[in-house]
Parts: C-alpha cells; sequence; structure tokens
C-alpha cells in the first residue's frame, strides 16, 4: 500500500475529510497559505521579520511535484467535497517526513482540521516504515509550539540536528527565518502506533 491510499477520507474533524489531493486541487493551495499565514502578522515585528516575508509562499510546480509523489494532501468540506480548508505537504528525509507546509484557512481553525492533517502525515509515514516526522515553526508565537507538542513532537535541540535537519534550518535562514525565531520539532513514530480511528 502506498501512502496516497492508506487514508481516502477521514473524519477527524466533524464535518471535514481529509483526502489525498487531487490535480484540481492545487491551484487553490496558495489563497489557503495566504490566508493563514496573516494569523502570524501580529507577531511579525516582535520577531523582527517584515510582512513581506509571508509572501515567500510554497509553489505550485512544488506543489504539483508533492501530488505526484502522494505528499500532499487537503481538507475538504464533506459536502462538496471540492469546497478546501487546508493542506499538508511534506518532502522526504532519510528517516521519515519533513513537513514543508501546513494549513487552514482562519474561518476554519478550532475545528480539529490541522491535527487531522497531522496524524494524516504520521500515519502515513508509519505506513512506509518511517522513524520520524520532522517541522519547523515559530518559536515566540504562543500556539505553535504547544500544538505540535499535543501531537507527540518535541522541540530538536541544535546539537542533535542530523545534516538534513542542518541542510532545512540554513535554508529558511536564507530565506529570512533566523535561527533564533524557528524551532525544529519531530515526532518519533513507533511502529506500533495505532491507526487513527
Amino acid at each position: 500500500m502506498d501512502n496516497g491510499d492508506i487514508v481516502n477520507a477521514v473524519d477527524y474533524a466533524v464535518g471535514y475529510l481529509i483526502r489525498p489531493a487531487q490535480p484540481s486541487d492545487v491551484e487553490h493551495l496558495p489563497a489557503i497559505e495566504r490566508a493563514a499565514a496573516q494569523r502570524y502578522v501580529p507577531y511579525l515585528g516582535p520577531l523582527g521579520l517584515t510582512p513581506g516575508i509571508l509572501d515567500d509562499i510554497v509553489s505550485v510546480d512544488f506543489l504539483n511535484q508533492a501530488l505526484h509523489q502522494r505528499h500532499l494532501w487537503v481538507a475538504a468540506m464533506a459536502k462538496p467535497q471540492t469546497t478546501l480548508v487546508g493542506f499538508v505537504v511534506v518532502d522526504r528525509l532519510p528517516t521519515g517526513y519533513f513537513v514543508v507546509e501546513l494549513d487552514v484557512l482562519p474561518d476554519s481553525g478550532r475545528q480539529g482540521i490541522g491535527t487531522a492533517l497531522m496524524k494524516q502525515v504520521v500515519e502515513a509515514a508509519r505506513q512506509q516504515g518511517f522513524t520520524t516526522v520532522t517541522l519547523t515553526t515559530f518559536r515566540h508565537v504562543p500556539w505553535t509550539i504547544p500544538f505540535y507538542q499535543r501531537l507527540g513532537f518535541e522541540i530538536v535541540v541544535p546539537e542533535d540536528y542530523t545534516p538534513d535537519i542542518c541542510a532545512i534550518v540554513n535554508h529558511e535562514e536564507h530565506h529570512g527565518f533566523s535561527r533564533q525565531v524557528r524551532v525544529v520539532m519531530q515526532c518519533q513514530i513507533p511502529s506500533s502506533l495505532p491507526p487513527p480511528q
């Protein structure tokens, strides 16, 4: 079984479905990312960042590549399933997935959609025999670290960075996100992890 077929429709969030992305979904995802990024605007000043940094979104080319690799899932309204409210896209690391982007429309926030998308990623990684899911997030935004900690992610200290994590951190720094404002988090995946209910 490949990871695109693991969960065709999961109702972690009532009224929403998590499913593998379809080609027709991709054009709608940049608007979701831009809308979700607005939640961070009040924190940019204290972080020493400018609003323009939020314009550096995931490219459509990368999303299409992820689609063909089955590394892209969307959250859709249960009816109609073409109405998208969120997505998650991952890339491969030697031991698992790296979460490139996780976004939910602000109007659909706090309904379990982000949690459902992340659970899909962890389950896909487990089914592939991977041992980790890794991500980066803002260090000093109130909800980011606690959200991922509730899902089993822990902060990775710089001394424990693998070469692949170092490359990710350097890439983010090149794009304006300094190590002082970002944090690496990782979830260890036991092989006995039960599938989502």
